[in-house]
């Protein structure tokens, strides 16, 4: 996920992100001298939005440095303290940043609460999406298959971004809850995306064969409901025949 939050981090430096941030001004109406206050205003939000989003950008890419050099604990204190003063877009990336911290520690219950919080936060859709996947993957031990499913299924629509991701991630699931039957379904449909990248690939051709070797396969109803009696032997029709003709010498 390193690149994503990468392109993410670079397109939060790009205008139009930070022309969105600034429409969140407040409206003011009524009057002509409200009007021209309210111009007044707006120009000041604006400014005083872009003075924000500049400050949070530096901190946050000086956070990320100290993540980037070991310094995790550091990096992850100046993430909360963005979490807790910067505009929504990077309280959003700081959350999920403590998010990733706090699952690479071993703390999945933290992880998760901090990827839903930045899932309900977030201004920006891909954004979403990815917190919500990234809570319920560190859930994932926690969830049932049928939670993981009503999770994730919303992620699936239209062109979600993490699409694949949370079909993959829901296909485990049933492979490790041993729903065989889901799990080869799921695991058909991701091998026949167009889009599907490399790795994923790999994964889901190694759960296939898995599958193949050593899940159960159910038997036919109709074999499952003949008796042992009228099934037929596993003996060979020529083999039975040359018995039955070396009889027929031996009595005459």
């Amino acid at each position: 996920m390193v690149d994503v939050f990468d392109e993410v981090e670079e397109e939060l430096r790009q205008e139009r992100y930070k022309a969105l941030l600034k429409k969140w001004g407040p409206w003011v109406g009524g009057g002509v001298a409200a009007i021209v206050l309210g111009v007044g205003t707006y120009q000041f939000v604006e400014w005083s939005t872009k003075q924000r989003a500049d400050s949070a950008s530096d901190a946050f890419q000086a956070a990320a440095e100290l993540y980037e050099a070991g310094n995790v604990m550091q990096a992850d204190s100046q993430f909360q303290a963005l979490a807790e003063s910067a505009p929504r877009g990077y309280e959003t990336l700081a959350l999920m940043r403590r998010g990733d911290i706090a699952l690479s520690q071993g703390n999945r219950e933290d992880a998760a609460r901090l990827f839903t919080q930045a899932g309900e936060i977030s201004p920006e859709p891909m954004i979403r999406d990815l917190a919500r996947y990234q809570a319920a993957l560190a859930q994932f031990d926690a969830l049932s298959y049928d939670d993981l499913a009503n999770r994730l299924e919303p992620l699936t629509e239209g062109e979600a971004p993490v699409g694949l991701l949370a079909r993959e991630l829901m296909a485990a699931a049933a492979l490790r809850d041993e729903r065989w039957d889901e799990a080869r379904q799921r695991y058909q449909l991701l091998s026949i995306a167009l889009d599907m990248p490399e790795g994923m690939s790999q994964r889901v051709v190694e759960a296939q064969s898995f599958l193949n070797q050593r899940a159960p396969v159910a038997a036919p109803a109709e074999m499952a409901e003949q008796p042992a009696d009228l099934q037929e032997p596993a003996q060979a029709p020529a083999e039975t025949a040359g018995q039955t003709a070396e009889q027929e010498e031996d009595g005459q």
